[in-house]
This record gives C-alpha cells, structure tokens and sequence, in this order.
C-alpha cells in the first residue's frame, strides 16, 4: 500500500467509502485504501474533501498500528508474551508493515499492560517453580526472551524451595537414569539436574543422598568385568598386559572406579573371583 502512495499526486479527493467485513474502504479519484473503522473513526474522513499525501501516509502508519496491535491483543488473550517475543511475532506475520509503525504498537501495548515484561518474568517463574525447573534454567530461560537484567535479578529464588524443586525432580527422573553402576547412574542424574537448572551444589547434594549397595555393586563390576574379559580375549592380536588396559580403560569408562577394576582383576589372576 505504501508503494502505491508512492504514486499518487501531492493531494488527492474522497469521492466515496465503502464498508466491508469490518474494513472501510476509502475511494479517492484515482486509487482505493483500505483502512480499519477505528482508523477511520480517528481521522474523521469527509466525501469531496482533498487530503494531502502526506497526511495519507499518516493515515497508513497510524493504520498498520491498529492493525498490529489488534492482532496481538487477540494473541495475547490466550498467551503471555515478552516484548521481544511479541516483537518477533509482528515482524513475522506483517513483514509489509513499517518497523516504525511496529515500534509504535508496542510502546502503546506497553502502556496499556497488555505486555509486561515484569509479569510476564514472575508468570513464567511460577510456572517452571510448578514444574520443578531450577533457578539458572529460568533465569537463562528470561534472558533468551531479552527480559531486561534488572527484573531477572528482582525475582527472589529461595534456597528451601530449590532443594524441595531438586528433590521432586530427582523422584521423577531416578528410575530412568540407569546405568551399569552407581557411577554411571550417579553422573547421569547430577547431568539431568545441572539442565534442568540447579546449581552444583544443591545437584551434588542429591547424587550423594543416593543409597548405595556395596555387594551389588560389587556383582554388577565382577559381571562387566567377565563379559569385557571375554570380548577381549577373543581377540587372538592382544597379548595379556594389552588385554588388561583395555579391559580397565573400558570399566573406567563405564563409570566404575579404576582401584575396584584392578583389585577384580587381581581377585581373577589368584583364582580368588566370586561370580554368584
């Protein structure tokens, strides 16, 4: 539309004006715009009266502005949304409208409440509080949507509920981060946690906690030791110091701790191995 103005003469008359579909269409004497009914409204356009092109411009600019806010109040009815987001959904859906006229519909959104970066950092806090998400997680979260700094760090984070957050999440995960020993699965868990945004401190604290069998730890070493020994073994290229590193680097690996592998295979060279 804006190019179209481009063309016309310096001053332009209204002729007539339609209504359709909520649309007004302004017909001057040589070419159509099509604006909103509150565009219309706010510029009290007259038949045979001659507007400048200029002044149509205005139009146009105040016009993309309802436009672009219309169609994020309606979003934003049913989803919050940063700043930054609503920015991005703007350019994304009206990439025929000014960036002025974008900026221009924000900065009345923001006036309005209708975005609030503010409350919008507090809702998405006690949402990812609800779903036992930790504190880095939700402030990187709020830095990905370019909340300002100075709200991300008013948002109170209290130690006692980050634990409590830590502790249900680690209930959730537990079972499903297995391993061939608790090593394993002890890592597997404190990675879970640091993503999912707790601190070391509070993560180590939780891997710690874990109860630990020593006599089926043991059986689980002595089982991947025997299968590893058994792979390697068959290997007839290997000779025997060869087939010892390999079977250490491989349990090390694994996650089991390299003193309990060299004691197993010294318990095997003196025949002193248990397999139950």
């Amino acid at each position: 539309m804006k190019e179209r103005l481009e063309g016309i003469g310096n001053e332009v008359t209204l002729e007539d004006f339609k209504v359709k579909d909520n649309i007004v269409v302004l017909i001057f004497d040589d070419f159509k715009l099509k604006i909103l009914p509150d565009t219309y409204e706010e510029f009290k356009f007259k038949l045979g009266t001659i507007y400048k092109k200029d002044f149509l411009f205005q139009v146009l600019f105040i016009n993309d502005k309802y436009l672009a806010e219309k169609y994020l109040m309606s979003k934003a009815s049913k989803h919050m949304y940063s700043i930054f987001e609503a920015k991005k959904i703007l350019e994304k859906k009206f990439d025929d409208i000014s960036a002025d006229s974008i900026e221009s519909a924000i900065s009345d959104l923001v006036s309005s409440d209708v975005l609030d970066d503010t409350k919008y950092a507090r809702q998405y806090k006690d949402f990812f509080d609800d779903n036992y998400y930790g504190k880095y997680y939700i402030t990187n979260y709020l830095s990905l949507k370019q909340v300002d700094a100075k709200i991300i760090n008013n948002l109170f984070f209290d130690q006692a509920l980050e634990e409590d957050k830590a502790k249900k999440y680690f209930d959730l995960i537990k079972n499903k981060c297995v391993s061939n020993n608790i090593i394993g699965q002890k890592k597997k868990i404190y990675d879970c946690l640091l993503k999912r945004g707790f601190g070391t401190n509070i993560s180590s604290s939780i891997v710690n906690s874990i109860k630990v069998d020593p006599a089926q730890e043991e059986k689980k070493l002595i089982r991947s030791y025997l299968k590893s020994k058994r792979k390697y073994e068959n290997n007839k290229l290997l000779d025997l110091r060869v087939t010892n590193d390999k079977i250490v680097s491989h349990l090390v690996h694994e996650g089991y701790n390299y003193d309990d592998v060299i004691r197993i295979i010294e318990l095997d060279k003196n025949g002193e191995l248990k397999n139950d």
